[in-house]
């Protein structure tokens, strides 16, 4: 790891950028500002959205706006309505493990829920 900086996991920013654009539609600038993530990687996750169909932007060169296509919006609330429902588990989890329920018997009912 060069300079001690921790990376994180490719595709960990997608769900960010499109946060920011559920609201409006967003220069790469602006989405720098919002998100607080690198304009490189930006411009990668914009290329991803884009190939999944995810985003789109206008025809602008300078400035161009990008903006979710209605599969994007989609996407992008599924994902806030999934998270939203991993924090109460997770708040349900942590009370399971301060009643004496281990961690180790939590991974094993997961992945025998598969």
């Amino acid at each position: 790891m060069k300079g001690g900086r921790k990376r994180n996991p490719k595709g960990y920013s997608e769900p960010i950028i499109m946060r920011a654009l559920l609201k409006n539609a967003l220069t790469v600038s602006q989405l720098e500002k919002v998100t607080k993530i690198k304009k490189p990687t930006i411009y990668l996750s914009l290329n991803r959205l884009s190939k999944l169909g995810y985003v789109r932007s206008d025809k602008a060169r300078r400035n161009r706006k990008f903006y979710l296509t209605p599969a994007g919006k989609k996407v992008a609330m599924n994902r806030m309505k999934a998270e939203r429902i991993l924090q109460r588990v997770m708040r349900d989890l942590k009370q399971a493990v301060k009643l004496g329920i281990s961690i180790k018997e939590i991974v094993k009912e997961l992945q025998s829920a598969r």
